[in-house]
This record gives C-alpha cells, structure tokens and sequence, in this order.
C-alpha cells in the first residue's frame, strides 16, 4: 500500500507574508550579448510560512520560461499541484504542514525606470534573473537569522528556473558568498538545451513574416516567444541561426545540421566558466525529469495513436485565404527532424493564387551522424496548445494551420538534457540509452541522485511519484556522506517498493543496515556490491535509514522512503 501525504491545510493571515517587489544589486555583464549598457533585475517574491509561523526553513521556488508573466505567484503555487490516490495535493501545503516555508520568486513584466523599456522578465536573460536569486538569498538568509533553528535553504528550480538557480549558486560559490542551502533540485531544467520543433519554428516564422499574406496574430509568438533572449540563450535549434543573409523567412540551403543561435554558446560559456563541474559544489544536487528515462516515445495525440518516430508528419494539408478580390491558396507541410546522418524536409509552405505560387520557402534538415532528430527523443513534453492556442483561436490562416496540426505535444526537454548526462566534444546523442548503473562515459551526470518515469510526461508536471521523491530529499536529507561518498553510492530511486537499487563505481563486499524510524534494525546483510545490485526488501510503508559500510571502510547513511 503506498504512502499518502494526506494534509488539510488553511493559509492564514499570519502564515501570509506579502508580496514585495525589489530590484537586484548585482548588475550582470551583459555586453557579450550585444547590450550597451548593462541594468540590475527586478523581480519579485512571496513568503508562505510554514505551521510554525516563522521563517526558519525556506524552500525557495524559482520560475522559469514564462512569456507575458502568465503564471504569476498565486499560478506558481499552483504549480505545485499534483494528483494521487487520494486526490488533488499540492507540495507546497505539505511542505508547509512540515513546518518548512515557501518562497516564491517570480520574474514579472515591469518598466524599467532607467529608461522606459518594458522587460518581460520571464523571457529575460538568465543571467539577470540569477542574479535576482542571489539577491532573494542574501534577504531570505538575513531575515531567517534571528529566528529559533533556522536551517539551510532548500531551492527547487523548474524548467529555467532550475538553470537560474544553478548559475546564482555558481555565481556565489565563485565569489565567496554564503547561499546557505543545502539542496538544489533541479526540476525538468534545460542544462544541454531545449527543444521547439525547427520546421514548426520555421512555418511559424514564415506565416508572421511572409512577403504575400503574413499573418499579423503569430508575429507576437516570433517576436516575444522565440526571439527572446531566454528562447536564443536554450534552444539547441533556431530559426534565426538558418536565416538567409538579408531575408527574414527563408532558411539558407547550406545550413541543414542545427543551429543554435549565438547566445547560447555564449550562455554555455557563462554558466560553466565558474567551476570544472559547471554545477554548485556546496549544495546536494538532485533531478526530477519528465521525460523516458528507459526510452520509450511518446504518442502524437493525447495518449493514444500512432507515437512519434523519426520525420513524423506534423502536417500536410492546404487551405483557402481571402486575398484581397481573390482567393489564395496556402499549402502546408511539417515534418520532424529525420534519423542519424540523414537530410529531409522539415517545412515546405506555399502561396498561390489562380495556380501560381507568388511566395514560398522551404527548409531542410540534416541530422548529426551520431543521433536520431531530437525532436522524437523521450524528454518532458510541450503542450502545442500553450505555444499554438491564442493564435488558433481567432480562426483564418493561423486558425486553420493550427486545426491541421497532427501533434499536440513535442519533446521540449530531452531527457538527456534534462539529466545533463556528461558528453564529448559536444556530441550529443539525444536518443541515448540511459543506464546510470554503467558508469561509463555517457552515463555520468553530476546529480547526486535522479528520478527518472518510464513514459514521457508534460513538462514539470509533479506526480505523486515524483512527489514522494522530492518529499524524500527534503525531509530526509543524507545523514553522513563522506569523502564524495555522492557519487560512490546512490540510490536508483527513492521512493522504494519491494525492492532496493543500489548504484557503485567500484565493486566491493558491504554491510547493507535498514532501521526503521524507531531505531530497530529490519534488514541485515553482508553483500557484494556491483555496479547495479538489486536486494529485494518486504517493509511496510514508512521512513527508513540505509547504512552501507564497505570493506574499503567507506560509509553511507541516508534515509528513503518505502511505498
């Protein structure tokens, strides 16, 4: 029977801080980015306390990619809402019940006062909303200071929101300042890039901005969602990086492997060049991904159909637009990137009046050698709605691109991004059988510990699984770690049910304790670890410690979680 986190909880005024709106000291260097004069961030924050009614242990949730500042901080506490068995949950009540605090930090729209821009901070350079964070931390970490037992900080970082927690803790551990935090959790986050579609980026781009008929209602989806400097600074392929010199639709012929855009090498070299790691060495690391951590696709509809392969066609249709006196017609075609060292049509769109096309562009796409396209790879999944729904909804040209569409969903994180699995000489394979028990050169990634679900889910979706294990990292950090016992011993997965995975680097004879929460030992063992060793258990649900003592004499204690 699995384990329930059942809390009725009521926000009272007195657990409610309010909002406040505050503007970071730190001005990031931007030049390298083109900006000719650098400006601080504004952001702003909500504290949720907990039952104690004192900020003494802070979960600080740190938004992401977020056009238009759709989800504000009431939307991204309900974020964190989740279904299980006994209903609708949400992690921040349970945290809160726990006694732990929630700080939100969001990055609105704003008008800066230097002079007059308006700043869509959640589309925003990464870089200036870290240093946001840094700012939250250094009032988070003074205002906790006089309270009774305050504790170190827990930061969860969704989507973006996870690489701008990753830079801030890089930035402060490279200059000497204290983050005071003990766990980063990394949720569904980009770190070797995200993904929209190159053939959709380029029909899109080519209905806003077409010579003939452009279509006035997707120019703010190009202008505001992926001309961005968030959407440049992640995407592993954009459409921007294709464009012929002087055109503003049609792609270069020349330039079929992806291309990202300028800034995220850029970005690439900022984030890493704080550390040999490119991630915090103060905090316990983990990750929460959304997509296949044992491959499987995903289905191009709903949750059923046919599942997305190699050049899956996305669409393939034509429709009449009114042109004036006449009558155009606009045909279409989309297709995912093709199989590994392969070249096909990604996007093909057309313009024709009385039989004669008067405008058209086409885009072709090569795969490297050593991957499948990326856009079939099992990752976290875009909603198509969310990106497609204002500009279906007023009907025409964009109504009807939209209503064709064979999708709903694409992969948006891959799974190996999302893992920020080790790579060489930048060769990623986006389809990559994922076994973090062989520790080999593909398989490394720098989190302490991972959940990873068998299918492919919606982008930062939390479940009651995924829940557990957060819960299980929050509430039961590792007692005793020694001598970067981290990345000698790990969990496969936590929580557990009926069976315990150990992972090693080294094989070795150990002593596997369980105990349980009143102290009495369940589970005694002598074993031989290997890379992968499985020991199947029979505990009811509930807390347990985990001692491993090797003959090596390095020692592990951490606690899980038994469903």
């Amino acid at each position: 029977m699995k384990k329930l986190y059942i809390v009725i909880f009521s926000i009272i005024p007195s657990l409610l801080l309010a909002q406040n709106s505050f503007t970071s000291s730190i001005t990031p260097d931007l030049s390298a980015y083109g900006e000719a004069t650098n400006y601080p961030g504004e952001g702003e924050y909500e504290i949720f306390l907990g039952s104690d009614g004192e900020l003494n242990k802070p979960i600080i949730l740190v938004d992401g990619f977020d056009p238009a500042d759709s989800r504000n901080i009431t939307g991204l506490y309900s974020l964190l809402d989740f279904t299980s068995s006994s209903g609708t949950q949400n992690l921040a009540d349970l945290v809160r019940a726990e006694g732990f605090d929630v700080v939100i930090l969001n990055f609105p729209v704003y008008t800066r006062a230097a002079d007059g821009a308006t700043i869509d901070g959640g589309t925003d350079f990464i870089e200036r909303n870290a240093m946001l964070l840094v700012e939250l931390l250094d009032i988070i970490n003074t205002s906790k200071a006089g309270a009774t037992n305050p504790e170190q900080n827990v930061i969860i970082g969704p989507s973006m929101g996870g690489l701008i927690s990753r830079y801030a803790l890089n930035y402060m551990e490279a200059n000497a300042m204290d983050a005071d935090t003990r766990l980063y959790m990394s949720f569904d986050s980009p770190h070797h890039g995200a993904n929209v579609p190159i053939g959709l980026q380029h029909q899109l781009n080519f209905l806003a901005y077409n010579g003939t008929q452009p279509t006035v209602e997707v120019q703010p989806l190009i202008d505001s969602f992926l001309k961005s400097p968030a959407a440049r600074q992640l995407l592993v392929d954009h459409f921007e990086a294709h464009l012929q010199s002087g055109s503003l639709v049609n792609f270069d012929p020349t330039l079929t492997l992806p291309q990202a855009h300028p800034f995220r090498a850029q970005f690439e070299s900022n984030i890493n060049s704080f550390n040999l790691s490119g991630f915090p060495e103060n905090t316990r690391n983990v990750a929460i991904i959304n997509g296949s951590g044992i491959g499987n696709s995903y289905f191009a509809m709903s949750n059923s159909g046919p599942t997305v392969t190699n050049g899956y066609s996305v669409i393939n249709d034509s429709f009449s637009v009114p042109a004036g006196s006449f009558t155009a017609t606009v045909e279409v075609e989309i297709n995912f990137t093709p199989a590994a060292n392969t070249t096909g049509t990604v996007s093909d769109i057309g313009i024709s009046i009385f039989g004669y096309e008067v405008e058209g562009s086409e885009a072709s796409s090569q795969s490297f050698m050593y991957s499948d396209g990326v856009d079939s790879a099992p990752g976290g999944l875009f909603d198509l709605a969310a990106l497609t729904g204002d500009i279906g909804s007023g009907g025409g040209t964009s109504g009807d691109f939209v209503n064709a569409l064979q999708i709903d969903k694409f992969s948006f994180i891959p799974s190996v991004s999302a893992l920020a699995l080790n790579i060489t000489d930048n060769e990623i394979d986006w389809h990559h059988d994922i076994n973090l028990a062989n520790r080999g050169t593909t398989n490394i990634t720098p989190f302490d510990n991972t959940f990873l679900p068998d299918d492919n889910e919606p982008h930062v979706q939390l479940t009651e699984d995924n829940v557990n294990f957060a819960l299980a990292e929050i509430l039961t950090p590792p007692l005793n770690i020694s001598d970067n016992d981290e990345i000698t011993f790990q969990l496969e997965s936590n929580p557990i049910k009926d069976q315990l995975t150990l992972l090693t680097d080294t094989e070795s004879n150990a002593l596997i304790q369980i105990i349980d929460v009143s102290g009495k030992i369940v589970f005694n063992t002598s074993i031989l670890l290997k890379n992968r060793t499985t020991i199947p258990v029979n505990l009811a649900s509930g807390f347990y410690i985990l001692n491993i003592n090797s003959e090596n004499n390095t020692n592990f204690t951490t606690k899980f979680i038994a469903n």
